[in-house]
């Protein structure tokens, strides 16, 4: 996913302080929660994001939210970025941060979406395939989407392979309303 240049400058400050403090994995996981935690509870988000309430008391809540699950450098980039007046920025950080990790470790996430869940055995066969052709770990999450009607949607980082039934058929109305008749 593409990252504005504020989320991606902050991630790695982040990502260089992590590796040197050897917290690379740690930093990570809460930078994600923290990111999750802001996606999922709009009440959250609307306050930190709100420049009007002191930076203290942001993080006074994100301490209660968290219980004091979030390291020293965490709390003190999570700090740092809301006294600069960057609270919109942590999702996009979160994500660039997760980006410049899965580079380091030669890690590949992917999605594959299909109309039904597929058998894990399909899975396995599907990772070991791009584990081959991508040289890397791949990390392969399965969605079920209806609206596909059939076939594979797979998602290598920005690269989309769509071999959707729905796309087929989008593809197949495009071509027959462009053929002009007599």
């Amino acid at each position: 996913m593409a990252h504005d240049a504020v989320a991606a400058r902050y991630a790695e400050a982040l990502f260089a302080s992590a590796k040197a403090q050897r917290q690379l994995d740690e930093t990570l996981d809460q930078l994600v929660f923290l990111g999750r935690l802001l996606r999922d509870q709009p009440d959250l988000r609307e306050f930190l994001f709100n420049p009007g309430v002191d930076v203290d008391d942001k993080i006074g809540v994100l301490e209660r939210a968290l219980k004091g699950g979030w390291s020293e450098l965490v709390r003190a980039f999570v700090r740092m970025v809301l006294a600069m007046g960057r609270a919109e920025s942590l999702p996009g950080i979160a994500e660039a941060l997760q980006e410049a990790v899965d580079q380091a470790q030669g890690r590949l996430r992917v999605v594959v979406r299909s109309a039904r869940a597929l058998p894990e055995d399909t899975l396995t066969r599907l990772r070991e395939r791009l584990e081959r052709r991508e040289r890397k770990t791949v990390q392969l999450e399965a969605e079920v989407d209806a609206a596909l009607l059939g076939g594979l949607q797979v998602q290598l980082d920005h690269r989309l392979i769509d071999g959707s039934v729905r796309r087929q058929l989008e593809e197949l109305k495009e071509r027959l309303t462009s053929v002009r008749l007599g």
